[in-house]
Parts: C-alpha cells; structure tokens; sequence
C-alpha cells in the first residue's frame, strides 16, 4: 500500500487540535488561520485584504475565537493591533501546529499526484527476479520520488499480504479465485527444462517427460507450490517424478544450472534475465502455473501504483514464450 512516514509530534498536536475545534469549541479553521495571519500582517485592515473579507467580517471571526476561547486576543485601537498575553501565548502554540497542517496536507496532494510516499508491493520470488527490476526503473521515469518496499516471497504468502493489506497489490500464481481480490490474468507460464548451454539435452528441440526416466533432474523442495503442482500433473499422467537432488531457493538451483552438469524443471519466467541457461519446452504432458496481478476488490490503486501495475502487466505479458538459448 502506499504510506507516508510516521506522524512527526506537531502533525499529532495539529489533529488534536482539530478534533478540539470541531467537537469542543465553537471555532473552527478559518477563525484560527484568521488569528494567524492577523499576528503576520499587523492590522485587521491589510489582514482583510489578504483574505478577501471586509474588515467587519474578520473582526466576527477574531471575536468568534475569543468568546470561544472564553478570553481577549487581541488588543484593538484605531492604528495598532496588539496582542494580548493570551493571545501572544495562543500564536506560539498555534503558528507551529497550522504550519504542521498545511505541510501534511501539502505532502498527501503530492502522494495523490505520485510524487512522493512508499509504495508496497507483493510479488513471487520468480518475477521479483526477473522482470521487477525493468519495470521498476520504467516506473522511476514518472514517479522519481516514491520509494518501493517489494516482498518477494511465495504465491501464498503474496495473496495473503494483499489480503492483509499489507501490499497494495500483489503479483503471483492463481490456482483458484479468491472473493475478496480481483485479478488480471497476465501469461501463462509453462515449465520447461533448463541446464547449461554446453549440457546434452540443450540442442533438443523439445522433449518428454518420459525422457527423463533415469535422469538425475534438480528440484525444488516439497514444500514448493511449484513442486507440488507438478508432482500434481505428472501423477495424473502417470508419469514418474524424475527428481533427485533437491535445493530451497530459486537462486541456489539457477546457480547449479549456470555452473554446468545439472537439469532442473522451473517456470519459464524464472530464467527471463539469465542468458546463461538453455531452456527447452516440456510436453507429455505440458504443465503451466497461471501469473496475475491481483488487488482488493474492494481498494482503489494510488497513481504510482496503477503505473506500476501497468509497467509490470506489459513486462510480464511481453516476455518472450521462447528462450533465444533454448
């Protein structure tokens, strides 16, 4: 989601003081702005012609703050305007606290127009690997200013944060639809068989499953959604699992991959930014995870995070169905 940083103390004192005006006095903002810059400007005639208001009409609003106050602000004379004690401990108080107010809602109209705050976003280790890293510096050409905190994780894990709302969106893999989230399909991604470009199987065209009977193929851990959807296909097909070794992370198999000797099944999009890896397409049967980008259904997206919805919709649905290693 996107956030601002935490309330400094003035910023806290100037709700409160809000809160005091509208629900325990019978002042409100103006009449308090009005005080102010009758301090700045000296006389109720000049501070009238800032305002726009006839002399008469800004003496009601001072009048208005001190019977509210229960006590006289200011002192009036003919030529000079001076403030009382009351009132000179009134504007100490007071000037801080509307400066404090005009700068947090200064700073929230520039979040609203993308020019500042933070901005969370969930994604699958897969894509935050691959393809976040282009459409966040596209997203940086119009939005300089807004920070990015990304929580890579599970696809699990990234519906629960938009659900949490701890993410303002998220990207990840759909196997069902959620209620409460409305999605926007991007790609599906097919598994494919990846290994150095010097291994045998990287001239293949295409192979089988069933060609990897004997095979001593790298795999996730059981714990992987990814693993688990495969298993999944592969038993209905009656085709045996070729796994082997096994590894935690996306990091540590593409590593093994990239130093030679090792197969391993991974999502296509896993190896969009390595060119160190050949890929080749599975089939017998073809298995394909579903990639989207999903929100509340009940939350509106902030600017910058519509552009970066929009950045990472085109990065992901434009990413090339075959590998040039492959």
């Amino acid at each position: 989601m996107t956030t601002m940083m935490p309330a400094p103390d003035n910023e806290i004192q100037c709700k409160l003081l809000l809160y005091y005006c509208a629900m325990r006095t019978n002042c409100d903002l103006p009449d308090l702005q009005a005080f102010c810059a009758l301090v700045r400007c000296g006389g109720f005639n000049k501070t009238a012609d800032m305002l726009a208001l006839s002399p008469s009409a800004l003496s009601r609003r001072i009048s208005k703050l001190e019977e509210a106050l229960g006590g006289r602000l200011v002192e009036r004379t003919t030529r000079t305007m001076v403030l009382t004690p009351l009132g000179q401990t009134l504007h100490e108080r007071l000037a801080p606290l509307l400066d404090s107010l005009d700068d947090c809602l200064a700073g929230t109209a520039r979040m609203a127009r993308g020019e500042g705050g933070q901005l969370t976003v969930a994604c699958i280790t897969t894509v935050a690997y691959s393809l976040f890293p282009a459409a966040l510096s596209r997203l940086r050409q119009r939005h300089p200013d807004v920070r990015v905190d990304l929580r890579d994780d599970t696809g699990a894990r990234v519906r629960d944060a938009v659900l949490r709302r701890e993410a303002e969106f998220g990207i990840t893999v759909m196997w069902e639809d959620e209620p409460e989230l409305t999605s926007q399909l991007l790609r599906d991604d097919p598994y494919v068989l990846a290994c150095a470009p010097g291994h045998p199987m990287a001239v293949r065209g295409q192979a089988a499953w069933a060609d990897l009977a004997g095979q001593r193929v790298l795999a996730l851990r059981r714990s992987s959604a990814n693993r688990q959807q495969i298993d999944a296909a592969l038993a209905v097909a009656g085709v045996p699992a070729p796994w082997f070794d096994e590894v935690e992370h996306l990091s540590s198999m593409i590593g093994f991959l990239e130093h030679g000797g090792w197969m391993a099944v991974l999502p296509r999009l896993a190896l969009a930014a390595t060119t160190r890896v050949a890929t080749i397409p599975l089939t017998g049967p073809t298995i394909a995870r579903r990639i989207c980008l999903v929100r509340r259904r009940d939350a509106t997206l902030s600017r910058p995070a519509r552009a970066l919805w929009d950045e990472l919709a085109r990065s992901i649905a434009g990413a090339p169905a075959e590998d040039p290693a492959g």
